[in-house]
């Protein structure tokens, strides 16, 4: 029933984001309603078939598909957020496909989870886990959000006004976004490293080893504390601003995709 729901809810988000493709094209209001009202459907199928999942499985996430489900409600769920509170639909052209992209490929990984083993079953793992989707999805926004100010700063540099130029929010809005996204994803990387390394020392017989999740979890989380010190104190802006944004949500994936075995396995310890 999860899967079907899941499924049925892909669907939803794959007709919206032709849909926000075409606002981008031409902006109408009635393309930007129906956008709204085909992510909303899809998040309440989808909504439903994650409480499932996790009702079956004591609410845990226990493999990349379920993993890679939860980011995309969660980031579709931030989206509509947004386009609520700005208006600004646009942004949906860039999110959705994305969100799609993501949940079709834990529907292709659906069924390759295991069980945790005993020593990791505690409650603070779910706090961990919730706790970095959170701020992986604050993280992939701000992504999407750079990837449209560069395009607009490259209209603005070249003076070549063309369909973006009318379509995109203004600079400092995109600008003032990312900051604020960064920062919330930045709480959150730093709570996700605070709970794990809290998680890990009360597991007995749980060594630590560095290995690339923890490497790529670090890096990043250094890139997004330099970033913030740098707008704070440095009054960083615009491009190069946009630049480590999206440098630091690919290295934030890596981590996350580190922490499972593609092949069958649990989530491992961010």
């Amino acid at each position: 029933m999860s899967h079907t729901l899941v499924s049925l809810a892909c669907h939803a988000y794959g007709l919206a984001a032709l849909v926000y493709l075409a606002f981008l094209v031409r902006q109408s209001q009635v393309l930007a309603v129906t956008g709204r009202v085909l992510v909303g459907t899809g998040l309440l199928m989808h909504c439903v078939a994650l409480i499932q999942m996790l009702g079956a499985q004591g609410g845990r996430l226990v493999g990349p598909a379920q993993g890679m489900s939860t980011f995309a409600f969660l980031l579709l769920a931030l989206f509509l957020a947004l386009d609520v509170r700005y208006r600004k639909p646009v942004i949906g052209a860039f999110l959705t496909p994305l969100a799609v992209a993501v949940l079709l490929i834990g529907m292709l990984l659906h069924g390759g989870s295991t069980p945790l083993p005993d020593a990791v079953r505690q409650p603070l793992l779910p706090v961990h886990v919730t706790i970095a989707l959170l701020g992986m999805t604050a993280f992939g926004v701000a992504a999407g959000v750079g990837v449209m100010y560069l395009l607009m700063e490259r209209e603005v540099k070249t003076k070549h006004f063309g369909l973006l130029f009318s379509r995109l929010p203004s600079l400092e809005f995109l600008d003032t976004l990312n900051r604020r996204l960064v920062l919330w994803g930045f709480i959150a990387l730093s709570l996700t490293l605070a709970t794990g390394a809290l998680f890990t020392t009360t597991l007995r017989g749980l060594s630590w080893a560095l290995e690339a999740k923890h490497v790529a979890t670090f890096v990043a989380w250094g890139v997004f504390a330099a970033l913030v010190n740098a707008r704070i104190f440095a009054g960083w802006r615009g491009r190069r601003v946009a630049l480590l944004t999206m440098a630091g949500f690919c290295l934030v994936l890596v981590s996350f995709l580190s922490s499972y075995d593609l092949s069958a396995a649990g989530p491992g310890m961010p």
